[in-house]
């Protein structure tokens, strides 16, 4: 099974959050194929955020591929544990999707329609997170979930 995380961003940004994702992001790779997509902000004065949103949700649905999973991080969706995530990504490989594709929507969100194309909308909080911070949560729990399926130490139950 492959992972990709597709996310609506500046991958030329530096902040703190980066250096995380990318030390969880050389982490993920090293146990399973992962790589990142990184779609440019639509920044114009004279879209509405409703526009904006209607246009990265479009960039997003044109990098989906038939049969893909596709998992959408959103305030509004279920929260798992940890060990739940896991096993939801081992129901995922027991399933045989090929990718499973998290996505992170930009700043203004994503439409209802991409919502509703989502196979499963997953949510770190109900509180709104900033995008860096959203990415790093992500990548350590994907992570995190790749060492509890294969019985590494890096997950404590406690």
């Amino acid at each position: 099974m492959r992972l990709q995380l597709i996310w609506v961003g500046k991958a030329a940004r530096r902040e703190p959050e980066a250096d995380l994702c990318a030390r969880y992001a050389k982490r993920i790779a090293a146990t399973t194929r992962f790589d990142e997509k990184v779609l440019k902000p639509i920044q114009t004065a004279s879209l509405s955020d409703a526009e904006i949103r209607q246009r990265e949700s479009e960039r997003i649905a044109a990098e989906l591929q038939p049969g893909d999973y596709l998992v959408l991080c959103d305030e509004r969706g279920k929260q798992l544990s940890s060990p739940g995530f896991a096993d939801f990504l081992t129901q995922r490989q027991n399933q045989a999707v090929r990718r499973v594709v998290f996505c992170i929507g930009g700043a203004m969100g994503v439409t209802d329609s991409l919502r509703q194309r989502a196979d499963f909308v997953l949510s770190f909080s109900q509180m709104t997170l900033p995008h860096a911070l959203a990415r790093v949560m992500l990548l350590e729990q994907v992570y995190r979930a790749l060492c509890i399926q294969s019985g590494h130490p890096y997950h404590h139950e406690g």
